[in-house]
């Protein structure tokens, strides 16, 4: 299939060239090429947002070992959910800003305030502006959650569309490696300076493309938008039919009754609602599985799983190196499987793996076993890492964009990314306290019975998204019966 669409798009450049076209020589390049430049930008700050969520378990252990300061255990628990605070407000600005502003220019000043906050926090004297400058990355990280995926999403070709969404999630894992990796030889601020490249870079890119074809569309921009369109698609048949449906499209929107009034009566329908319900538990099951508390307190972790505090950063790039395997498994997983098959099997290893780890170190502590074994501690650690990215951690935003009608997309995914923004503070911020006071077997007990009381509860209600158009996901929530089944074979799907 790629090979075909390449040798059309070929032809088409071909043509053009020798009709003598100066803007299509210029354009003559493969689609592929240019809408993987431009996703690079998003790329790359979705790297800051994975820097911004692993900085804190370097910043946390290096202030703990300055003699010069000391920090009761609830300051240190802000440094590292302070961040995950600013996500809500970042979620909630964010719609509304890549709407008025474009997506360009939307990231584009998402670029400049990434870069202060990194500054902010490397040239920070005490702790409260280094809090001001978690508070702002954070902010900026809640608001590139809607923005990353709707501008890229936008740009690229359907072919392509599932390989650079899914780079998102990867480039945020990478950006947890990489900021794990400066501060492991760096000083804090030196590793916030560099983690500061990363929203430059993105914004230098931004800044040469072009904006998003859909958005200059609804702004009833039609030459421009056709312009972007054939730079980022080419002028094929197929991606000129896309153009034609799109225009349309808008068009018709220009006649629909009025916002407020259509907005009452699509939150009443169950293809609203019940998406609505599911996403909410399966966000909130994500963060209460523990996965990003482990990137925020990675190194104090690492220590208690060790027994003592030698090699703890060497376990912890360990961790983020599976991580980022885990998750390119899981894509190329995700294009056999179906997504229902894949969450169940990720939450119910994940609950074995945290259960079997709070069970070995409860029996450590009560001396049952006399000395930890790094070996079996770490192996746990490690096959939870790998199998909670493997769909538990992943999923929820791969299907966020899937499982809601097209009137209600940016309304229901709005709310559940909010709302997983909450869970991620609440479990970040109370994640010491649980540590000291329940112990890190309690801890993990508790992530595995959360993850098992939302695995059962995704059995019976999450609903196989893969193959299936919107018309038939809408369909199948609209549907009181429960016994329908979707034909995995079924010919008239996408």
């Amino acid at each position: 299939m790629d090979q075909g669409n390449e040798s059309e798009l070929e032809k088409i450049n071909k043509s053009e060239i020798e009709n003598g076209d100066a803007k299509s020589q210029v354009n003559a390049q493969q689609p592929f090429r240019r809408q993987a430049f431009v996703s690079m930008a998003a790329f790359m700050l979705s790297f800051s947002a994975g820097a911004t969520s692993g900085i804190s378990a370097i910043i946390i252990p290096q202030l703990q070992h300055e003699d010069r300061h000391k920090y009761n255990r609830e300051m240190i628990s802000w440094v590292a959910a302070i961040s995950s605070l600013a996500l809500l407000f970042g979620n909630i600005i964010s719609g509304y800003l890549m709407e008025r502003f474009g997506r360009r220019r939307s990231q584009l000043l998402l670029s400049l305030t990434y870069i202060s906050g990194w500054m902010i926090i490397g040239f920070a004297g005490n702790i409260y502006l280094m809090l001001m400058g978690r508070f702002i990355t954070g902010f900026c990280q809640g608001w590139l959650g809607p923005l990353g995926p709707v501008f890229v999403g936008e740009i690229s070709s359907p072919i392509y569309r599932g390989l650079f969404l899914a780079g998102l999630s990867l480039s945020i894992a990478f950006g947890v490696f990489m900021s794990h990796l400066f501060g492991t030889f760096l000083h804090w601020s030196h590793a916030s300076f560099l983690c500061g490249l990363f929203p430059l870079i993105g914004g230098i890119i931004i800044f040469y493309a072009p904006e998003s074809p859909s958005w200059l569309a609804s702004k009833n921009r039609v030459e421009e938008c056709k312009e972007s369109f054939y730079w980022y698609r080419g002028y094929s048949p197929v991606m000129q039919n896309e153009l034609d449906k799109m225009l349309v499209e808008h068009e018709k929107k220009k006649e629909v009754k009025p916002k407020l009034e259509t907005l009452k009566e699509n939150i009443k329908k169950p293809e609203f609602w019940k998406p609505l319900c599911i996403m909410i538990v399966f966000f909130i099951v994500t963060q209460l599985s523990g996965i990003n508390v482990v990137c925020a307190y990675t190194t104090d972790i690492m220590e208690v799983l060790i027994g003592n505090n030698k090699n703890t950063y060497a376990a912890m790039l360990a961790t983020d190196i599976l991580r980022v395997i885990a998750l390119i498994s899981a894509c190329l997983i995700l294009r056999r499987l179906g997504r229902r098959p894949l969450a169940i099997f990720s939450g119910v290893l994940t609950t074995l793996s945290l259960i079997t780890l709070a069970s070995y170190l409860y029996l450590v502590d009560k001396r049952v076993i006399r000395h930890i074994s790094p070996f079996i501690s770490l192996g746990l650690m490690a096959i939870y890492i790998v199998v909670s990215n493997l769909g538990i951690s992943p999923l929820p935003w791969n299907m966020v964009g899937e499982v809601f009608a097209s009137e209600t997309k940016g309304l229901g995914s709005g709310i559940s990314v909010m709302m997983t923004s909450m869970a991620f503070f609440g479990t970040v911020k109370t994640a010491p306290a649980m540590f000291h006071s329940i112990g890190h077997h309690g801890t993990y007990m508790f992530y595995g019975l959360s993850t098992l009381m939302g695995t059962i509860f995704l059995y019976f209600f999450l609903p196989e998204t893969k193959g299936k158009t919107l018309l038939q996901i809408a369909e199948h929530f609209r549907s009181n019966d429960k016994k329908k089944k979707w034909d995995l074979n079924d010919t008239n799907c996408a």
